[in-house]
């Protein structure tokens, strides 16, 4: 089958969700299939390209940059655009993709996440799909839950004003969408009728067991920390419930562990037991040292890829209700929920406490995510979908 994906960057290396779902989309569909990858670029390093232009028949990309200035957004908020759109839209990209649409046939698009939409979501010869993977309306409409001046409570409305109507009129012109977790589709069901949505759920890698040193009383979490809801999470988490771990564990230290940490979780380096790393050269490598691992999130949307890993590599979990949203994990058996900090810090020193608990749900999760969540069950649900899609819209 000759597949055209449309993506936001360059999927190498697979450092967050986005470009982790990508490139190993792209390492299963080498095997049996023709695909076109059409990219923006942003300097990335020719060691990278050269990996994913290995694993495509052709692989176009077009310079872009990403400018979040406050002065861009303010000028955004004068259109009927979402301001992501408008960071993703560039006319060379567009003019690449229509003659790069002239030039081949395919039998499948993917189209990419809500940004990417612009670009196909006019194409009318080929079946298409689009891939948000997350609701995008529901991220806004949780980050209304936690603004924290009117200015900032205004634009998330703004916001999710347009981004819902955007989906509505949009989503509805593809021939399918994919989602990862039922919450977010049921998101999109009710804005687009009659749309049919599928499900690929976010998977990890599962590396061979073996046994590391432990650091004594050690908490970590995870992910992209310059990510709004990853900033909240580790916030949150380092002042209003890691004291309350540290007053029954004087000991303990909190890892902050991942690329790109904003100002506001660097400063959080300034307070007793945390740690903040920045990028580190494997996660997973990183977390089989720590005892607990925490996921405190209250907003996003979606699956949260950082459980799977610290589950892939067996370590316990103590996640918000929201945290762990999107997966069939089963609480108090494969990772404990707790949503109050009371309740979330007294979670984490009892798991602290006891090495044969800590081991027991490390083992459960390790095994759900066997179960269920590997990068081969993404990509088996990815087969069926373009084959659905390919096999039932005739043009």
């Amino acid at each position: 089958m000759r597949i055209l994906i449309i993506a936001s960057e360059v999927p190498y290396p697979p450092t967050d969700s986005n470009r982790a779902v990508v490139f190993n989309l792209l390492r299963h569909f080498r095997k049996e299939h023709d695909v076109t990858m059409l990219a923006m670029t942003s300097g990335d390093d020719p060691e990278d390209v050269a990996v994913v232009r290995g694993m495509v028949r052709e692989l176009a990309l077009v310079e872009h940059r990403l400018t979040k200035t406050p002065f861009r957004r303010l000028l955004s908020m004068l259109t009927i655009w979402p301001f992501g759109v408008l960071l993703y839209r560039n006319r060379d990209f567009a003019a690449v993709t229509d003659r790069l649409l002239r030039r081949k046939r395919f039998d499948v698009i993917i189209g990419g996440h809500i940004n990417m939409a612009q670009y196909t979501v006019d194409v009318k010869h080929t079946p298409k799909v689009i891939a948000p993977l997350d609701a995008i309306s529901l991220y806004y409409k949780r980050q209304l839950g936690l603004a924290l001046n009117p200015a900032a409570f205004a634009y998330c409305l703004l916001q999710y004003w347009k981004v819902r109507r955007y989906e509505s009129r949009t989503y509805s012109r593809y021939d399918a969408c994919v989602m990862v977790a039922r919450r977010d589709a049921d998101v999109i069901r009710e804005l687009c009728p009659g749309l049919p949505i599928y499900f690929a759920p976010s998977g990890t890698d599962i590396p061979p067991e073996r046994v590391v040193e432990k650091e004594e009383v050690s908490v970590a979490f995870s992910g992209v920390m310059d990510y709004p809801p990853n900033i909240d999470a580790a916030v949150y988490f380092a002042t209003e419930i890691f004291p309350l771990v540290k007053a029954k564990v004087p000991g303990a230290n909190f890892h902050v562990v991942g690329k790109d940490p904003s100002a506001e979780v660097c400063a959080l380096a300034r307070r007793d037991g945390v740690v903040v790393t920045g990028t580190v050269p494997d996660v997973k490598d990183y977390l089989r040292r720590i005892q607990v691992y925490v996921c405190p999130m209250r907003l996003g949307a979606g699956m949260k890829m950082k459980v799977l890993e610290a589950m892939a590599v067996a370590l316990p979990v103590v996640s918000t209700t929201r945290g762990a949203e999107g997966m069939d994990f089963v609480a108090g058996r494969e990772f404990i929920a707790a949503d109050e900090p009371a309740e979330f810090a007294a979670a984490v020193v009892r798991l602290l406490a006891d090495a044969g608990l800590r081991q027991e749900y490390g083992r459960w999760g390790r095994l759900a995510v066997e179960r269920s969540y590997t990068w081969d069950a993404h990509a088996r649900a990815w087969e069926e979908i373009v084959n659905s899609v390919a096999a039932v819209k005739k043009y």
